[in-house]
């Protein structure tokens, strides 16, 4: 959970609200209309000033303590939970668990929460037991908080952690009863547009977004989902407004940074990248997208050796990434150092699903130390042959983000006609798991790890595939290991192995 930046008010602006006439009772009132309406900083502000004059009331205070928590900030949740306290406020046990839920503290959040067994109670204990890594308790935790009725918190959470693992069908299920609950909440307008995005369902999901940016214009995430959207189809100008509109709403959100840097870099706007990011340089992890952008700019403005030094980290951090591999290739290029950059290059290069200009900066590579493959890469280039290829490549790729397993099948053994390749055999795995021809997916993701045992992809996808067939789970919880070894920032091994973990006991 992303902890938001809290508006610090000063007290006159307070005062000028209560200079307004209106009375503790109204300002209550109105705040408790705001946050029904999710209108959360409304609602704070309303609530905060109303609590001028009546100092001790319990009511105002929880409203306070649950306006904090809405808006992510545990500071100001437990001041007010402290106050309702001294005021004499109960049953605050829910509320300093969520709170330490916010402060990434599932287990106090557990011990807190006790016997709860409110909706916000359900949400609470499914979402700290996620933190904890433990997938079944949390999704029982759901289903009998939605068994009770549940609310539209709960049923946000709920399908938010199926759209993860990919259960789209019930995670539609769960949005038709967001819709009973709350049509018109920022939860159901997000999850609209989160779940069409899910089934490539593309300008409905836009469609979702603007709804819950119109509706909820304080809120950066539809914002950034919007963006995304117009980034995929290439309408740059209208992602990067949207950015900029957000980092309005959000200004120290670290998504809306990379979002921004990232649209600079499509738009070649190296300078402006240099200048936004090199005070930042220390700070900015090895192999993190902000210093890989930061890399790529140094490289297109002349700043080879540095950034060289920013790939050469970025490799030994994501060894299997090829963005970083390219970039380091390139920048070795630039240096003049060729042998090192045909080290690095040949391997990409040599995959049928190599991009265009991976291949030609490989066969620059293999001409200046004279390798014979060379040849044979530049033969590669051939405009009717790399056409083909890159279609078959568009059309895999295509059929797997559509879950069009059966075409993404044929592609994918149609390009593996063409040679061993491990990214190849690594997307095969993924298509035949879909497809439910588990003996196939884990014969493919073995062929993968036997050509890179080092490849946290190839590893993880093996491990997955096992996972989701219910075979050989100690071997999957090991390859899983494997991968998080080498990728120990990689989200989705994290949770896949956790989930290996407890199905292998």
């Amino acid at each position: 959970m992303k902890r938001s930046i809290r508006l610090v008010l000063p007290l006159v602006a307070f005062g000028s609200l209560s200079a307004c006439g209106d009375s503790p009772e109204t300002l209550f009132a109105s705040a408790r209309e705001n946050f029904a309406a999710e209108n959360y900083q409304e609602a704070r502000v309303k609530v905060a000033a109303a609590l001028q004059e009546k100092p001790r009331d319990a009511a105002m205070l929880a409203l306070l303590a649950e306006t904090h928590l809405r808006l992510g900030d545990p500071d100001g949740a437990e001041g007010a939970i402290a106050r309702l306290e001294r005021a004499g406020g109960r049953n605050t046990a829910r509320m300093k668990a969520e709170a330490a839920l916010l402060r990434q503290n599932p287990k106090r959040a557990l011990e807190l929460l006790g016997d709860d067994a409110s909706p916000e109670g359900w949400r609470v204990r499914a979402e700290s037991l996620l933190a904890l890594g433990e997938d079944e308790g949390a999704r029982d935790a759901y289903e009998k908080g939605m068994a009770q009725g549940g609310d539209i918190r709960l049923a946000a959470s709920f399908a938010r952690y199926l759209l993860v693992n990919e259960n789209l069908v019930r995670a539609a299920r769960l949005l038709k009863r967001m819709q009973q609950l709350g049509p018109n909440s920022y939860e159901t307008l997000v999850m609209s547009g989160d779940l069409a995005s899910a089934q490539g369902r593309d300008e409905e999901a836009a469609r979702a977004y603007r709804k819950a940016i119109d509706a909820f214009p304080d809120r950066a995430a539809p914002m950034l989902a919007l963006a995304r959207h117009y980034d995929g189809i290439g309408k740059l100008d209208e992602a990067s407004r949207l950015v900029e509109q957000a980092a309005e709403v959000a200004p120290n959100d670290t998504e809306v940074d990379q979002m921004r840097i990232q649209l600079m870099s499509e738009k070649g706007e190296w300078e402006q990248i240099r200048l936004a990011l090199q005070a930042r340089e220390s700070e900015l992890d090895a192999g993190s997208p902000l210093s890989m952008t930061y890399g790529e700019a140094l490289l297109r403005l002349g700043h080879a050796e540095q950034a060289r030094l920013l790939f050469r980290r970025a490799v030994l951090v994501l060894p299997g990434n090829p963005y970083a591999r390219l970039m380091l290739g390139e920048a070795q290029l630039a240096t003049g150092d060729a042998q090192g950059a045909w080290a690095t290059l040949a391997p990409l290069a040599a995959s049928t699903l190599a991009q265009p200009e991976v291949i030609e900066r490989a066969a620059q590579a293999g001409r200046a130390v004279g390798a014979p493959e060379a040849e044979a890469l530049q033969a590669r280039l051939d405009p009717t042959r790399i056409r083909e290829t890159m279609a078959l490549v568009e059309q895999g790729e295509g059929a797997l983000a559509g879950r069009r397993w059966a075409t993404a099948v044929t592609v994918y053994e149609r390009l593996l006609a063409r040679g061993e390749d491990g990214e190849v055999l690594r997307r095969l795995a993924l298509a035949s798991s879909g497809l439910g021809d588990a003996a196939a997916a884990i014969r493919h993701a073995d062929r993968a790890v036997s050509l890179d045992r080092r490849n946290a992809d190839y590893l993880y996808v093996a491990g997955a595939v096992r996972l989701v067939a219910g075979q050989d789970l100690p071997e999957a919880r090991r390859l899983l290991e494997a991968a998080a070894l080498i990728d120990p920032r990689n989200a989705e091994i994290a949770r896949e192995l956790r989930k290996a973990k407890a199905a292998a006991g």
